[in-house]
């Protein structure tokens, strides 16, 4: 197998991965943004593509607005005993999980396993004991904005059938003084040993560690086995294993890349003699701690394939068509009507800014360079609303146009802050427009290009149906939010009214 990475340049943060029979099945964090837990499937670890979302909506009232930085972190997926499973968590709540017959059907609703703030990045793991019980354990990380520490990793038991937790919060071990930031776990077990695969040392500038202990108790012996050295893949951070052979498998992880988010590479791993795992590079020079690979082959691995296949071919994803993997901002409400290449949506939740609207509809950027164009139908937009489209990032900006004692205006606004703080926003420019066709006569175009590895400039512009530019926000430098890549995306702010939204372009996202 051939693989050159980046595999994924999208933000699918905080991946894991599991394989079943030929396919490799991977899920990510998705933060306040809804439908959530997006399943991607691949048969080769190189082209992946979106197949499911395992969580539509979140089940508590909070949701329904929007919570930046906030909702479903650090997901794992896991088969056990004929079902799937994710466990996740969510800073301010508490740790959660849902399951599913099929992977990619319907899954369950939400289900609390913990509830406390402050847990984060949670891993089962189902074992044998002596005596021949089935056990069931969840190790976690910890999140110091919340429980006031970071740097341990703690375990809890489960009950193996409600899977709600049995005991009390545990420490298993402790890296402050040689993992600090230890996070994101990954417990598996093989030939008579525990091991965790974690990262450390923060997002940008980390390493990832694995522990090996013959309990899941301890104690653990500890190796950095992958770091940037004099790779160009900073990082690299949060991830998982998956076993192809004996003795061979794969590390998906992710790597910080300002706008495009957390992007997702795939490195070697190969296990020696002595129950040590070789990663990266050092797949091929053995040494004890490796760098990411940008470009790698493996022999090509036949999968056995299981006698009765219980997954599903094909189904529609998220909103389906075009917008599949569009999201709202938080909760889906009845914000929207979909088809094939069009969306209505309606004015919901007054003049908030973008920042905390619930009902804008957005996608990840996952090209170094594209274009797209929606043609705009305001024949039913009302006069306290407004339609439009913008680009989102720690700072965003945004085109958009209201109706005034009918008469149509444009205005170009800026959104400004940092962190998960709100955003201000403030008018740049304003203008009127000249008569048009109110069905068919408008249509946004977002343009973005990369400007290095971790920026970008984008632009909205409007114009009419004749050609003729009617407004444009001017290019500006769009970077990361809080925690996650940058977006683009459409959407109807106000009290009452709908705009239509119709693609013009038969691809997504194509080259400049």
């Amino acid at each position: 197998m051939e693989i050159k990475n980046p595999v994924i340049l999208c933000d699918y943060s905080d991946p894991d991965l599991i394989r079943i029979d030929e396919t490799f099945y991977l899920v990510a964090s998705s933060f306040n943004f809804f439908p959530g837990l997006p399943i991607l499937s691949s048969k080769n670890l190189q082209d992946w593509q979106l197949v499911n979302y395992a969580c539509p909506s979140f089940p508590l009232k909070k949701y329904d607005d929007v919570q930046n930085a906030r909702g479903i972190w650090a997901p794992s997926i896991r088969a056990h005993g004929g079902k799937c499973y994710i466990f996740f968590g969510t800073p301010d709540e508490g740790l959660f999980f849902v399951s599913a017959d099929d992977i990619l059907g319907k899954w369950s609703e939400v289900e609390c396993v913990w509830s406390g703030k402050g847990f984060e990045d949670p891993c089962p793991i189902w074992i044998t004991d002596e005596n021949g019980k089935e056990r069931v354990f969840l190790v976690h990380a910890y999140v110091k904005s919340r429980i006031g520490f970071n740097s341990k990793l703690g375990i809890l038991e489960l009950d193996p059938v409600s899977l709600k937790a049995i005991s009390e919060d545990k420490i298993i071990f402790d890296g402050s003084k040689t993992q600090p930031t230890i996070e994101g776990p990954k417990v598996y077990e093989r030939n008579g040993f525990f091991y965790i695969f974690a990262p450390a040392g923060g997002v940008t500038d980390g390493w990832q560690t694995v522990l090996r202990s013959r309990s899941l108790f301890g104690n653990w012996e500890e190796r950095i086995v992958l770091r940037q050295g004099k790779s160009r893949v900073n990082g690299p951070h949060q991830g998982a294993f998956v076993e192809l052979t004996d003795k061979m498998g794969v590390f998906v992880h992710f790597q910080e890349r300002g706008v495009f988010g957390r992007i997702v590479h795939v490195q070697p791993l190969f296990w020696e003699d002595d129950d040590w795992c070789k990663m990266g590079d050092a797949f091929f020079s053995k040494a004890e701690c490796g760098e990411p690979l940008i470009a790698f082959s493996i022999p090509q691995i036949s999968f056995k394939e299981s006698e009765e296949n219980r997954f599903a071919k094909s189904q529609k994803v998220g909103f389906g068509g075009f917008f599949s993997d569009f999201q709202f901002s938080a909760n889906p409400k009845k914000y929207a009507e979909f088809e094939e290449k069009s969306v209505r949506l309606f004015a919901a939740n007054g003049q908030k800014s973008l920042w905390e609207t619930p009902n804008v509809l957005s996608k990840k950027i996952d090209a170094e360079n594209f274009r797209v164009c929606f043609c705009l139908d305001v024949s039913d937009l009302s006069e306290e609303s407004f339609a439009g489209a913008f680009f989102f990032g720690e700072q965003y900006r945004s085109l958009e146009i209201f109706c005034k004692n009918g008469e149509f205006f444009w205005r170009v606004l800026e959104g400004s802050g940092s962190g998960d703080d709100k955003r201000c926003e403030k008018i740049l420019e304003t203008g009127n427009i000249a008569p048009f066709d109110l069905k068919n006569g408008l249509e946004f175009s977002l343009l973005f290009k990369k400007i290095d590895e971790r920026t970008g400039n984008s632009c909205v512009t409007l114009q009419k149906s004749s050609g003729k530019i009617v407004a444009s926000t001017d290019f500006f430098h769009l970077e990361k939010a809080h925690w996650v890549g940058g977006r683009f995306g459409i959407f109807v702010r106000g009290f009452s009214g709908s705009a239509v939204f119709s693609v013009k372009t038969q691809n997504r996202l194509w080259s400049v």
